[in-house]
């Protein structure tokens, strides 16, 4: 093994003791909050409390690769929970509890975006309706007056 490999894998386990300790923490708080509190959050966000759970237990794994999928089909990602929350809010809640997020890891990595739409991602069949007509889909501009 050379040392640039060592280091790698040195840097990997620091950034996965990281989320794992704020994974912890995460659901520390949740646990800490009164029932009603937790029933409030979830409902800010459009999930159960179960659900809550399982998003906080997943902060940093599979959702965070749903902007990165987007991205590269060409899809904005930001737009989409702007302009669709409640989509964003699904596609979200679906990515965090995926089987296949290493395998998705692995594709995105390579930039193999469609290996996941076609084989395993459970928002393949929504991501691909999102990709219709990218460009007839902006973002209203309300800083202009009406003229």
């Amino acid at each position: 093994m050379n040392e640039e490999h060592v280091s790698g894998f040195i840097e990997r386990l620091r950034r996965s003791w990281r989320r794992s300790l704020h994974r912890r923490r995460t659901l520390d708080e949740l646990a800490a909050c009164p029932p009603s509190e937790l029933k409030r959050m979830a409902a800010d966000v459009g999930v159960s409390g179960e659900e809550l759970y399982r998003l906080a237990r997943y902060a940093d794994g599979p959702s965070e690769l749903l902007p990165q999928r987007l991205e590269l089909l060409g899809i904005d990602a930001e737009y989409v929970r702007q302009a669709m929350p409640t989509t964003f809010r699904e596609l979200a809640r679906v990515c965090a509890a995926c089987q296949a997020s290493q395998r998705c890891r692995r594709d995105l990595a390579r930039g193999d975006v469609q290996a996941g739409q076609v084989n395993y991602c459970l928002n393949g069949l929504t991501i691909d309706a999102l990709t219709l007509n990218t460009d007839d889909r902006k973002i209203p501009d309300t800083t202009r007056g009406t003229a």
